[in-house]
């Protein structure tokens, strides 16, 4: 019989401001969050304490992620990504570069590659080990809204405002394939785990599955508004999404179905992350909040 999904709150944290990202460490036992206060904070998972905060960015801040390594990467609309030390202090460094808001970016699951998107309608990458820019990635014809590395750090994906996903060859430094579909901008996307699979969130509503190169797998339609925030699961199993409405969605990746749907937040959900563990999400809202979900699997 198929499994069914329950999302129970476990706990709510705050921010002075839309939070817009959240990440758990690799271990699990932190959660980082990016608020438009200019801030990320730091939290102990099992008790929800505040654990530290990370200040430098002169503007709000789009993204966080953990390193393979255990360091912080930040993205903020001050056009500057910064990468921090584990237990947080001061920044290590700084990449510049980006002409206008840096909307978004993503770090690789291994190594040190850096993915980040602008309204200056390009994608850079950069090297968190040299602490260098690797390439200009140029060909979007609207602002960028998201961008994904795959697993194996051969490929980035980037979405935006044009309403395509632009899939590029990271050795080559060049574009192999844009994919068309949606109607309306692509705001979020993730690769699976097993780098077969890549999930696009648009503000037309849908989610849409295509292989790795593009082709497509499934469109699932998360109902009113657009949807912002898409992840999957460590084993591959479930994707989840946030959007405008504020709620939290879960879907059946195989089955391409809908297996939860909860209300999250006030309005716009802007971030979803998976546990390590797959046992818990944690979604982050514009209004100002972290809720953290422990995912209970039911028989129908």
């Amino acid at each position: 019989m198929p499994t069914t999904l329950q999302l129970q709150r476990q706990r709510t944290l705050t921010h002075g401001n839309a939070v817009y990202w959240v990440a758990y460490s690799n271990d699990g036992k932190r959660l980082a969050t990016a608020s438009l206060d200019n801030s990320v904070r730091l939290w102990d998972v099992a008790t929800g304490d505040l654990v530290g905060t990370l200040k430098g960015h002169g503007d709000g801040v789009a993204f966080v992620a953990y390193l393979a390594d255990g360091r912080l990467v930040t993205a903020s609309l001050d056009r500057t990504l910064k990468c921090w030390p584990a237990d947080g202090g001061a920044a290590l460094a700084t990449f510049s570069g980006h002409q206008d808001y840096l909307s978004c970016a993503a770090a690789a699951k291994t190594g040190t590659l850096l993915a980040s998107g602008s309204f200056d309608k390009t994608v850079r990458l950069w090297d968190a080990q040299t602490n260098m820019a690797v390439a200009v990635l140029t060909g979007h014809a609207g602002n960028l809204q998201c961008v994904a590395i795959s697993g194996d750090s051969q490929r980035v994906a980037s979405g935006g405002d044009d309403n395509s996903i632009r899939l590029w060859n990271v050795e080559a430094r060049s574009l192999y394939k844009s994919i068309t579909g949606h109607s309306r901008a692509v705001e979020g996307l993730a690769y699976s785990p097993d780098d077969k699979l890549l999930a696009s969130a648009s503000a037309d509503g849908t989610v849409r599955l295509w292989t790795a190169n593009g082709d497509p797998v499934a469109t699932m339609e998360a109902g009113s508004g657009r949807v912002k925030s898409v992840t999957f699961s460590p084993d591959g199993r479930w994707l989840a999404t946030g959007g405008s409405d504020g709620n939290v969605r879960v879907w059946n990746v195989a089955t391409a179905t809908q297996q939860a749907n909860q209300p999250a937040h006030k309005n716009t959900v802007y971030g979803v992350a998976f546990s390590p563990d797959g046992k818990s999400i944690a979604s982050a809202g514009f209004d100002r909040s972290i809720h953290l979900w422990s995912v209970n699997e039911q028989d129908p």
